[in-house]
């Protein structure tokens, strides 16, 4: 009986010492994010070349699950629209240039580990590094291709799914601030670097029937969350 009564003294002892801890953060957090970014098509092959960035967005949900206090394992889903250049050597009427205005639509999901320091005055910093897997929902392209020796020929946003692949795979790093509205509620802050290391483009090129399109898209993004 003793032990008995010892053991359960015990017992209640750790549950009262754990209270305080497992109240100091709560281990779900929910929120919803929007995110311009500036992107560009990344390509290594011969008689590519890559022409500039172009504006995008994203959007989408953010879940967080802390297995410590400033250590979390971060999901969700994003809608991403990544868009870039490419010019390249084209045959279709005669030999020419054609330069390819990409809009591409993703749904990602990203996995992530996410590191945040204590509180310094009511901020938060954080760091974060992961993966992210993307579907392709749908992706256009708008062609501005010159002739050799003769007039340009511009056409207007059309589907090009089939000359696209379906998934998509990147790195993605990132920093940001967190500042607390209350107990339950925060606005966050951060910049990512969606690093894609996987070709987009299918086919091969109709002037080097060898050659195969090759595109990669990155993109920079400043994020801003509510988290709850």
């Amino acid at each position: 009986m003793k032990t008995k009564n010892a053991l359960t003294a015990l017992f209640i002892i750790l549950i009262s010492m754990a209270k305080p801890v497992l109240a100091q953060y709560k281990s779900v957090t929910l929120g919803v994010k929007g995110a311009p970014n500036i992107g560009w098509l990344k390509t290594d092959q011969e008689k590519y070349s890559s022409e500039g960035i172009v504006p995008g967005f994203a959007w989408g949900l953010v879940a967080e699950f802390y297995f410590a206090e400033n250590y979390a394992f971060g999901t969700g889903f994003n809608f991403d629209f990544q868009n870039g250049k490419l010019s390249y050597p084209e045959e279709r009427s005669g030999a020419g240039v054609l330069t390819r205005n990409y809009r591409l639509k993703y749904l990602e999901v990203p996995a992530m580990i996410k590191m945040k320091t204590n509180e310094i005055g009511r901020l938060k910093f954080f760091g974060q590094i992961g993966m992210g897997l993307g579907v392709r929902l749908n992706s256009k392209g708008k062609d501005v291709f010159k002739l050799t020796g003769s007039a340009t020929q511009t056409t207007d946003f059309s589907l090009i799914d089939s000359q696209t692949n379906l998934f998509r795979a990147s790195m993605i790093v990132g920093a940001g601030v967190e500042y607390p509205i209350d107990n339950s509620t925060s606005i966050v802050g951060g910049i990512n670097f969606n690093n894609g290391f996987t070709n987009v483009l299918k086919g091969n090129n109709s002037a080097y029937p060898a050659t195969e399109h090759q595109g990669v898209p990155n993109f920079v993004e400043l994020s801003f969350a509510v988290m709850f």
